[in-house]
């Protein structure tokens, strides 16, 4: 499941950018980490577990938009074709 879930890392970052590759990122810890209770047992599901699972992910939330709005301020504004023609 590990080579699975890298390879699919892999090739999203090769068809999409970066942040696409951060927000799937974080929702694949998401997942791991709640398969990983429900299926290896052995952990007493408790507030303080699920208190830190939500930090977590709230964290890896706020990053990822923090990410996406700092990357939209910086795009450059497209010129169409007429206000090229104009200049």
């Amino acid at each position: 499941m590990g080579i699975v879930l890298n390879y699919t890392m892999f090739l999203c970052t090769i068809v999409n950018s970066a942040l696409t590759t951060t927000i799937v990122g974080v929702l694949k810890g998401v997942g791991s980490t709640t398969l990983g209770f429900v299926l290896l047992g052995g952990v007493q599901v408790r507030a303080l577990n699920v208190t830190g699972l939500v930090i977590n992910t709230a964290g890896g939330v706020w990053y990822s938009l923090a990410k996406y709005q700092q990357k939209r301020n910086k795009l450059p504004k497209l010129m169409t074709d007429v206000e090229t023609h104009r200049k």
